[in-house]
């Protein structure tokens, strides 16, 4: 046996037990070819390969410079060549050498590394880290991870390609420096003049609170406290703040703070803390930090659970006055005169949103249940009728949307607005019913600039104005719309793949596809990224990418890669799908029917599905997505955008 340490690099192929599920062969060729570029480069940075496991590989390096040089030239390889992205982890530690087999906790910690890396990405322990320090290559801090088997948590850092570094650019590094220069300047004049801390024009974002003595049964309020404060937060006009989807990503991490700050490189302020419930009164104990993880303020706040949305109104109050963001006594009033709410009701609220965030179809089913129990308990809350608005919509988005679920939608915000016309998620959600359902587009447009006057930190009312504005070939608006709805959420994979969806449509495949790349990146494998992504490479004619894609997308795939068939030339494979879909007719396979008759020129049954008589939500984009000039200059085209009220 020899005992040594090493730096010890694996990789295996993203997707690999899909991917053989859907084609062997086709990914077995995959794995060769994965070796055929990796196994030369280990060997050109003095590595030892050591051995294979089904799409993984593992080699050993003396030099963690070399590990971490060779794994930047595989990826960029690997992203040219194959047809597939790489997970990469590397750590530098104890390992044993025993008859050829390698092993010990240096193996162990690598392995585990690997496993949680971005797709396309490389990530090195701090171990790795200390020991390229002072190299060419750069780093961004990924948080302390508790990896599986491992018994203590470990530092981990992502390795930033050469084209996202400041040093990649001449002119970029000559700005860091100028911008450096001129952050130490104003540190210097604020030690001087004492604090100043502005609030105009900023972005915050409430990280999830920490429990002191934890209790699973009262969880739920870790997701509420944060909304409520983001709810009240976005109130204050000249403040930005961060959505929950992206923020709750930090509740389990062990240095919330220090996580945020690099991953929410936009925001200027981060609100922690944590919070204890003890027989109904909850104790908050809260800090502002900035970008550089500084505390600039902290307070202590004690309330009853029923007063939750008065108490987050105050703490907006007071933190508005602290960054200098003068408030009027109307918008004072509106953030702390605020009636309690009924426990009960409150936590059926938030587990029904806890469930629509999970985005599947059973979920959102489980979400609308606890929704229409808020809204029985307590009917004269606003808030509980706008939650089950929200509710309704998501499944209105569904292929087979029950009947009247839209009528319903469009009631339950109504009532919302009628007991509290200031709020700013039921002028959303009404204005989603008048663009995707009701076709008043005047009307729809109204509720989303609503909305936006009364709490401009709404990612979803931007998201849906977006796809509003394409409707109107208002291309540049919709784009503009869009980045505002991520900038609010920027770790949301949705958001992400979405903007990459509408650059696709406004024809910028470029930002597209760095769209896309960061929604996988966010969370792989997600089913609205590889939709998108399957529409991108129908778009640029690569259709057995496309294939793949769509297979991955279940219901949502299904006419999309009868498209694919028809224009790679498969008739019999389209066909065979097109006959399920007629046989299994719903709202979403009319949709999708239509856009399959319009490419193969069959007017007749173009106009049969783009008129079906329970249209689904997406029918009105008919207008933007039929491409065939036969299709659109046919007398009943007219017929059909006068009757969705559609120029």
């Amino acid at each position: 046996m020899n005992r040594q340490l090493a730096a010890i690099l694996f990789s295996d192929i993203v997707g690999y037990t899909s991917m053989m599920r859907e084609n062997e062969q086709g990914t077995l060729d995959l794995v060769r070819k994965s070796r055929e570029i990796q196994k030369p480069l280990v060997e050109k940075y003095h590595g030892t390969w050591l051995k294979e496991m089904g799409d993984g590989a593992m080699a050993q390096f003396q030099s963690a410079l070399d590990a971490v040089k060779c794994a930047t030239e595989i990826q960029q390889a690997a992203s040219s060549q194959l047809e597939a992205r790489l997970r990469i982890g590397i750590h530098l530690g104890d390992i044993t050498v025993d008859n050829q087999e390698v092993y010990g906790d240096g193996v162990n910690v690598a392995s585990r590394i690997e496993s949680i890396a971005e797709p396309g990405s490389i990530y090195i322990s701090e171990a790795v880290q200390g020991a390229i320090k002072g190299s060419d290559i750069h780093t961004s801090f990924r948080g302390e991870k508790k990896l599986k088997n491992v018994d203590h948590p470990v530092r981990v850092y992502k390795v930033v390609p050469e084209t996202e570094s400041v040093k990649a650019d001449p002119l970029k590094r000559y700005l860091a420096w100028a911008i450096g220069l001129l952050l130490v300047v104003a540190f210097s004049i604020w030690k001087l003049s004492g604090p100043a801390v502005s609030g105009e024009g900023k972005t915050i974002a409430v990280l999830p609170l920490k429990m002191n003595d934890p209790d699973s049964a009262s969880q739920y309020l870790v997701r509420g406290i944060t909304q409520e404060l983001v709810n009240s937060l976005g109130k204050l006009k000249s403040l930005t703040v961060v959505n929950p989807k992206s923020t709750l990503r930090f509740m389990a991490s062990v240095a919330p703070v220090r996580e945020a700050t690099r991953q929410l490189e936009q925001s200027d302020y981060f609100l922690s803390g944590s919070f204890q419930q003890d027989q109904g009164t909850l104790d908050l104990d809260l800090s502002l930090y900035d970008q550089q993880e500084q505390e600039l303020w902290s307070k202590s706040y004690s309330g009853d659970v029923y007063e939750l949305p008065k108490l987050a109104g105050t703490i907006a109050v007071d933190i508005a006055e602290f960054i200098d963001i003068v408030l009027d006594r109307n918008e004072t009033a509106r953030l702390i005169e605020i009636p309690p709410v009924d426990p009960e009701s409150f936590k059926l609220m938030l587990l029904g949103k806890s469930h629509l965030a999970k985005f599947t179809l059973e979920d959102i089913a489980i979400g609308l249940s606890y929704l229409r129990q808020a809204v029985d308990r307590n009917p004269t809350s606003s808030r509980a009728w706008s939650n089950l608005a929200e509710g309704l919509i998501m499944m209105g988005h569904g292929p087979a949307p029950p009947h009247g679920v839209w009528e319903e939608a469009r009631a339950a915000a109504t009532r919302a607005l009628q007991l509290d016309s200031l709020n700013a998620e039921a002028w959303a959600w009404l204005g989603t019913t008048k663009t995707y359902y009701h076709w008043d587009y005047r009307g729809a447009e109204y509720c989303y600039n609503r909305a936006n006057f009364l709490n401009s930190s709404l990612p979803m009312s931007h998201y849906h104005y977006s796809w509003h504005l394409a409707l109107f070939d208002s291309m540049d608006k919709a784009v503009e719309e869009h980045e505002i709805a991520f900038r609010l959420d920027p770790l949301d994979p949705f958001q992400a793949a979405r903007l990459g969806h509408i650059y696709l449509w406004a024809g910028d495949l470029d930002k597209a596809r760095l769209e896309l790349n960061r929604s996988q990146q966010l969370q792989p494998e997600f089913v609205i990224t590889n939709n998108v992504l399957g529409e991108l490479y129908f778009e640029t004619q690569q259709y057995d990418s496309a294939e793949i894609c769509f297979r991955k997308t279940g219901i949502f795939g299904t006419g999309a890669l009868a498209r694919v068939y028809l224009a790679w030339g498969q008739m019999e494979q389209a066909m065979e799908i097109i006959r399920d879909m007629e046989l299994n007719i719903n709202p979403y396979y009319s949709f999708d029917l239509a856009l399959i008759y319009a490419q193969m020129n069959d007017a007749d049954k173009f106009f049969h599905y783009a008129n079906y008589p329970q249209p689904h939500a997406f029918h009105p984009w008919l207008r933007v997505m039929v491409k065939n000039p036969e299709i659109k200059a046919d007398p009943r085209f007219k017929q059909l955008m006068d009757k969705m009220k559609l120029p």
